[in-house]
């Protein structure tokens, strides 16, 4: 059964081979010929199809400061980073940590449980 599986096999790259060869037509021009005609090299920049944002309205600083008054400021983060998350919302305890394969024992120490000589 191999001796037939190996023949096929043989007999497949054997026939494959020279058709890939063939498969390089006259419209190619020859790499190692120097005076063989080529196109031409096209340049085409990356930033061709870049677009400018449109300008902000810019305000006085005194303006700028006066909307962070109203809104609250760094505090207004603050409380919103410390309040809680909506109930919906909450993943299950531990979620956020790796659970170990089946097996698998935890490392030791910074070379990784290897015994320093």
């Amino acid at each position: 059964m191999h001796k037939r599986l190996f023949l096929v096999w043989t007999l497949s790259v054997a026939t494959a081979a020279p058709m890939a060869w063939a498969q390089s037509g006259p419209d190619k021009p020859d790499p190692l010929d120097a005076h063989a005609s080529v196109p031409p090299a096209v340049y085409r920049s990356s930033l061709s199809g870049y677009r400018l944002l449109p300008d902000e309205e810019v305000r006085s600083w005194k303006e700028s400061n006066d909307e962070v008054g109203r809104i609250g400021g760094w505090r207004a983060y603050a409380k919103e980073a410390q309040a809680p998350e909506p109930a919906g919302a909450s993943t299950p305890p531990g979620a956020d940590k790796l659970a170990p394969v089946d097996g698998a024992k935890p490392m030791q120490g910074r070379s990784g449980g290897h015994k320093m000589n």
